[in-house]
This record gives structure tokens, C-alpha cells and sequence, in this order.
């Protein structure tokens, strides 16, 4: 769409005309943001359908020609509305909106609870996390350990869209990455000192990481 065409700053990992590739872009490329012109064809139902496969909902800017909409699009959980046809200075406006609750969400922590103990751990400090059984480990720059009596599920879900999974068993904080081998299907962190694999089965997490970083 040609009126995105100047914000650069904003990958676009998908875009979608029908209901099934909408929900199941959405699920797959777990954007940050989405711009939903909600029709008849893809309703706003299908944000219900997603928290149901899901405890990851995105920022969601809804779209409408019609104004009375706007209500229901808020009642459905939509995070901002935008009113059609486009303008740029309303998809700007927009924009920071979504940059000042990523900025919010940046500068907070992951509250790990173990037994009466909670750890407040920022979202910086952590290099990865690994799933065991229905425990998770948490790994931290500084070399600690800190075991959270959640799933891995559970965590994923709290913390920001700099954490990416990219095997059943691990969640990778994107900005300690220092390689990524395809070929061994090994992910690098802090300076190549912690090797932690991928999987096949998450090939698109890893290219979105690369296009992120590249």
C-alpha cells in the first residue's frame, strides 16, 4: 500500500486478503503490529479466534470507513483506530503511539516467581530461556541461573518482541545475538560464547531474526 511506502523504519513481514492467511500470517511471523482493515471478509472475530490459539496478541490498529466502528473495533481489543480512506498524518500519529507503549513495555521486567521467591529480572539481562518439563531456566548475562515454576508457554508471553522462539525448548533475547549458522542450526549469543540450536520447524522465526539484524 503506497501510503506505508515512507515509513522505512517498519518491516513488513506479511500482508493478507483473506481470513485463514490473515490468522495464520499472524500466528507464524508473530508481528509486533498489525494495520487491520476489518470487512465482512476478515471480521474482527478473528482477533477472538487468535487469543484462543495464542496468549501473544499483537499492538492491532484497526481500519474502517466507518466511523461508528470505532467503538466496536475498542470493544474487540484493537489497540488504535484509524479512520478511512489512509492519510499519512494518521498512520504517523499512529505510529508513535505504538512506539511510546513498545518504549513502556522495553523498559520493564519479567517477574519470576520460585517457591515464595521473586526474581525482577530486566528484560536486558536475559540471554535466553529453556524449557524443562513444565519449569523453565532462565539464563543471564551474568552467568546466573534462575529456574521460574512456569512453562516456557507462560513466559513467552510476557515478555517483549525482542524475544524470539525458535525451538519447542527456547526463547532468544534478539539483541545478544552474534551469529547464526544455518547450516548447523545453531543461534550464537554474546559474542559467540553461548551456542543455543533451532529448529526447523521455526526456519521463518530465524529468517525474520536476520532480516532484523541484517
Amino acid at each position: 500500500m503506497n501510503e506505508f511506502q515512507s515509513f522505512e523504519d517498519y518491516l513488513c513481514v506479511g500482508y493478507c486478503k483473506d481470513y485463514e492467511t490473515s490468522l495464520n500470517t499472524i500466528l507464524v511471523k508473530k508481528p509486533e503490529l498489525i494495520f487491520f482493515h476489518f470487512t465482512s471478509e476478515i471480521p474482527l472475530s478473528l482477533l477472538y479466534e487468535l487469543k484462543e490459539f495464542t496468549e501473544y496478541l499483537p499492538y492491532v490498529i484497526g481500519m474502517n470507513k466507518e466511523e461508528k466502528m470505532a467503538y466496536t473495533a475498542l470493544k474487540h481489543n484493537v489497540s488504535d483506530f484509524i479512520l478511512l480512506p489512509l492519510q499519512e498524518i494518521e498512520i504517523r500519529k499512529a505510529l508513535y503511539k505504538f512506539s511510546l507503549q513498545q518504549q513502556k513495555k522495553l523498559s520493564g521486567r519479567l517477574c519470576v516467581r520460585s517457591n515464595g521467591d521473586y526474581n525482577f529480572i530486566d528484560f536486558d539481562d536475559i540471554l535466553y530461556l529453556k524449557a524443562d518439563n513444565n519449569t523453565t531456566d532462565i539464563y543471564l548475562i551474568s552467568g546466573k541461573l534462575i529456574t521460574g515454576f512456569k512453562t516456557l508457554k507462560h513466559y513467552e508471553s510476557q515478555l517483549p518482541s525482542s524475544f524470539f522462539r525458535i525451538h519447542n525448548s527456547y526463547i532468544i533475547n534478539l539483541n545478544h545475538v552474534s551469529r547464526i549458522n544455518t547450516g548447523k542450526s545453531d543461534c550464537y549469543l554474546l559474542d559467540n560464547t553461548i551456542k543455543v540450536p533451532f529448529s526447523r520447524t521455526y526456519k521463518e522465526q530465524i529468517d525474520l531474526i536476520i532480516k532484523r539484524l541484517g
